[in-house]
């Protein structure tokens, strides 16, 4: 997936794997390790199919392109989805105490 426009300050649309757009809300923006990631909440999926699925966020880590445009894309290994998550949720408590 690419970054499709930006629309506002929060708001981006993204492309899926069949060129739909999809528009999301961007919740957090975290850098672990070198890396940047994105926490993104969908917003108005046409093709979410249950209510559960339309409240969930989505992360991504996000990678430089050949064209300096950012690439979005999905976290495939197990041990740095989990790391990421961790991070969030500790970041989370924190803010929380």
């Amino acid at each position: 997936m690419t970054q499709n426009e930006l629309n506002n300050e929060n708001i981006i649309t993204l492309l899926d794997d069949d060129d739909n757009p999809i528009d999301f809300e961007i919740i957090e923006m975290l850098e672990i390790g070198g890396k940047r990631y994105a926490f993104l909440l969908p917003l108005n999926d046409e093709n979410a199919d249950t209510e559960a699925e339309e409240d969930e966020a989505v992360i991504f880590r996000i990678d430089p392109g050949e064209d300096g445009e950012e690439i979005f894309a999905y976290i495939e290994d197990d041990a740095e989805w989990e790391m990421v998550v961790d991070t969030y949720n500790d970041m989370l408590f924190d803010e929380d105490e």
